[in-house]
């Protein structure tokens, strides 16, 4: 199952779409090994897509090692203070997605991990694309040094309960009901660097069509002085924000630093940088396309897709001056710390070496940092300590939003296989989680069936391993993992498309994912489906078709029969607060949109609004949603004065399903199985595009799936 995740670095540097100018070589290997500890050596740390994993929990490792205490910021801590006492000579450059993607992160807005983090004397920070999903207020707070903007009413209902009623952020009221010294989330005390984000005005940009953009939010680059070298950090961040919930966005625009990037690279080498280093959440595929159009750059630290490449991916450049290599390179998630140690002369690398070094049950925890862990997670467990916590939706008003009143470590169902997220096109998680939405859909509303209703899922990359009875252990799967893998507070929601809606939007989701051409590859993975539908998918470079054409769904079946492009489906996912109406989980084009509205538990505890969860086991019904049009509107908004109304319209209902609240009612009732949710929904009936220097160990084929004249040919260069 594994091996699917631990990419081949041979197999990627052979098989990146050839779109560059330049003739470039890919090739895989750690090179010449320079010294470590001294003679020159740089050492760069990687820490990346951390996605809020604060504590150890099971993972599985290389050589298919299945650990039940991986990852967690006390073990990378201890990691990195065991590098920096090796080479003093070292930088640790944190490469996006920190503050997302867990219980402790949604119930906080990422806040539970700005301690330890803080801690780690992190020396530059790019953010990526989840940075930015508690919304503009939280970020501007967080990673820039603005401290006017006060946080919304439904970010201060978040983190109340760690203030005394009517003080500090538990006080009821609009916008500027507070001041940011009486209620801030917790400031990054680290440089955070980004080329590709700019401020916009809203309301301008409402009203004067071709408004431009305002300036960057963050210094493009910073230069750090190591052992004599200047090094330059230069950040881009996530071009994807866009494509994701309208109140993560709001007040920046992205690109994709395409165009910013040369006259970075040329102001940091006037500046005297030695060495160029990119962290970019763009994505494995675009990253190496850069590297290899961009030939300044001397390291790429990757972030976005969540591979490991226990090989650097190395790009050779060649020119008139002689080899010049540039290294390519990802960190998976918190249960790995990259090391890459490098010497540099004339602007060039001259030796590398890089590590991918796992944090496993063998590492011991930093005292300090899990001290801080302990802390942060301790209203969240099974405790003396536990607490309700409640995260605000946006447009919600104060005091209201999705409750939790169960421990993380509580036990919500059992597993036989191993759920992971590790593969592009099924998973055993996304099978789980559709069939809950469309199994809750199909109760609630007796005119669906297995003919007329479906479900998906994102395809999201954040997870833990659960690891299931199957392999010899409990099975056990927490409520803290199942928020683990939706940790977005998005509502269910029932909605009507046609068959050849959805499958233009699938098509599009595939394209998206198997482009040939690097920059146009987007999004997550493929989407789950639930088990009455059935796909033929024609991935292979064989397929019979032209780039722009792109049909790649041979057959989709619901309950054995072709879906009809002409015939109306509802369709059970999620909304996410503040897109419009017809939007359902990145899908446009929804009709008769509606929510699921459940009860909440009539006794235990409650939260600090007096609050109680929801009663997954209680009664539920459909109900409209509260607003319809002009969901968002600066205009009626006036950049924060807010005479007229609120910048984001309230959609769901009060008490709306949330999808944990979903996969706990299904939990309670079915066990997780591979007869039952194990793949074969998605069949890639001529396989999926592989290198022919390599095998099947690539989550995401870089090189897409088109024709074999796209790809790059492998050219090895001379021994050096």
């Amino acid at each position: 199952m594994n091996k699917k995740r631990y990419l081949i670095a041979t197999l990627l540097a052979s098989s990146i779409a050839a779109l560059s100018v330049a003739s470039t070589n890919a090739i895989a290997g750690k090179g010449k090994k320079p010294p470590k500890g001294g003679g020159g050596t740089i050492t760069l740390m990687q820490l990346q897509d951390v996605h809020g994993h604060i504590a150890p929990h099971s993972s599985i490792l290389k050589d298919d090692v299945m650990d039940t205490n991986a990852g967690g910021v006390a073990k990378l801590a201890t990691l990195i203070k065991q590098v920096r006492a090796d080479n003093p000579n070292n930088l640790l450059l944190a490469v996006g997605d920190t503050t997302h993607g867990s219980a402790e992160m949604l119930f906080t807005m990422g806040d539970a991990i700005m301690p330890m983090i803080n801690a780690l004397d992190i020396d530059a920070f790019l953010p990526g694309n989840w940075d930015f999903g508690w919304g503009p207020r939280v970020y501007r707070q967080r990673f820039t040094p603005n401290t006017s903007l006060p946080l919304s009413p439904n970010n201060r209902t978040t983190i109340a309960w760690q203030y005394p009623a009517g003080t500090g952020c538990n006080v009821p009221g609009g916008l500027n009901a507070t001041t940011y010294e009486d209620c801030h989330v917790t400031k990054a005390t680290f440089p955070t660097v980004a080329i590709n984000l700019y401020n916009y005005n809203e309301v301008a940009g409402a009203t004067t069509p071709g408004t431009p953009l305002g300036p960057r939010v963050h210094a493009p680059y910073i230069i750090k002085e190591v052992d004599g070298k200047k090094v330059a950090i230069i950040g881009i961040t996530s071009d994807v924000v866009p494509q994701q919930a309208q109140a993560f966005n709001t007040g920046f625009r992205f690109t994709m630093g395409y165009k910013e990037l040369p006259q970075d690279i040329a102001a940091a080498r006037a500046e005297g940088a030695d060495l160029i280093v990119v962290l970019s959440e763009l994505g494995l595929a675009k990253n190496v396309q850069l590297v290899k159009e961009f030939p300044e750059i001397n390291v790429m630290f990757s972030g976005h897709t969540h591979e490991r490449t226990p090989e650097a991916i190395v790009i050779n450049r060649p020119d008139e001056n002689g080899d010049n290599f540039g290294i390519v390179t990802e960190a998976g998630e918190d249960e790995f710390l990259g090391r890459l140690d490098v010497k540099v002369s004339g602007g060039r690398l001259t030796s590398w070496e890089w590590d991918l070094i796992e944090a496993s049950s063998s590492v011991v925890e930093d005292p300090a940092i899990k001290a801080m862990v302990d802390e942060q997670r301790k209203t969240f467990v099974s405790g003396p300590d536990f607490e309700c916590h409640t995260f605000g939706v946006n447009a919600f008003p104060f005091g209201k939003g999705h409750t939790l009143c169960e421990p993380l470590d509580a036990i919500a169902g059992y597993t036989d296989p191993t759920i992971e997220r590790f593969d592009v096109l099924e998973e055993v998680a996304n099978n789980v989680m559709v069939d809950a939405f469309v199994d809750l859909a199909r109760d609630v509303d007796p005119n669906l069936n297995a003919d007329n209703s479906l479900s998906t899922t994102n395809g999201f990359r954040f997870d833990v391993t659960i690891l299931g009875r199957d392999d010899g252990f409990s099975g056990a799967i927490t409520i803290g993992d199942l928020y683990a893998y939706y940790p977005i507070g998005a509502a269910v929601a029932l909605a009507e498309f046609t068959g050849g809606r959805l499958l233009d939007h699938w098509e599009g989701i595939l394209n998206n994912v198997f482009d040939p051409n690097p920059y146009r590859q987007r999004g997550g993975w493929f989407l789950g489906f639930p088990a009455n539908m059935h796909f033929d998918l024609e991935l292979n470079d064989d397929f019979p078709r032209t780039i722009s054409d792109g049909k790649r769904i041979d057959l989709a079946t619901i309950n054995g029969k072709r879906l009809d492009r002409s015939k109306t489906y509802t369709l059970a996912s999620c909304y996410p607060h503040g897109n419009p109406i017809d939007e359902v989980c990145r899908t446009s084009g929804a009709t008769n949109v509606r929510f699921i509205n459940g009860t909440r538990e009539t006794t235990g505890p409650t939260d600090v609004f007096g609050n109680r969860q929801l009663d997954v086991n209680g009664s539920y019904a459909i109900v409209a949603p509260a607003n319809s049009e002009n969901i968002f509107d600066p205009v009626r908004f006036n950049n924060g004065v807010n005479p007229t109304g609120p910048l984001f319209l309230k959609v769901a209902p009060d008490n709306f399903v949330h999808p944990v609240d979903a996969l706990r009612r299904y939990l309670a009732n079915n066990d997780v199985t591979t007869v039952q949710h194990g793949p074969g929904r998605v069949n890639a009936v001529t396989g999926v595009p592989v290198s022919e220097f390599g095998g099947p160990g690539i989550v995401q084929p870089t090189q897409g799936a088109g024709p074999a004249w796209m790809k790059r040919e492998l050219v090895v260069p001379k021994e050096y």
